[in-house]
């Protein structure tokens, strides 16, 4: 059986706060642009917030950043055995990115993963 979460956000900020104690989440100056000014540039630290829901157990998580343009991947990050405790409540991901290279301008995504298979994008430009 194929598991799929149901996505329900996916953001890119400069950076999300976790409030000790309750675990909310604030997301400071979210975007979907990036202005550079020369290349290749160098973003110093972005954030990418997911939401979902609709699968419990232990999952491996991967955030792709895939140039949209040249059709190759650029970098990967991992969250792994991430244990999701109930599927009928939103289940949230924070991967935290420093020093992220774009070597031109153009169209780029971030591709979430459970397991292997695609359940989100977030399509963004570098200008």
């Amino acid at each position: 059986m194929q598991v799929k979460p149901i996505l329900k956000a996916m953001l890119l900020c400069d950076a999300t706060i976790v409030e000790e104690g309750s675990h909310k989440r604030t997301l400071i100056g979210i975007f979907d642009r990036i202005k550079a000014g020369q290349f290749p540039t160098v973003h110093p630290a972005m954030s990418v917030y997911v939401q979902f829901r609709e699968i419990e157990g232990v999952f491996d998580f991967m955030l792709e950043l895939y140039d949209l343009t040249e059709e190759r991947t650029l970098n990967q990050a991992a969250i792994r055995q991430f244990q999701v405790q109930d599927r009928s409540r939103d289940c949230e991901l924070v991967f935290n990115l420093l020093s992220v290279k774009f070597e031109h301008a153009g169209e780029y995504e971030f591709r979430i993963y459970v397991n292997e298979a695609v359940f989100g994008q977030k399509a963004f430009r570098v200008v």
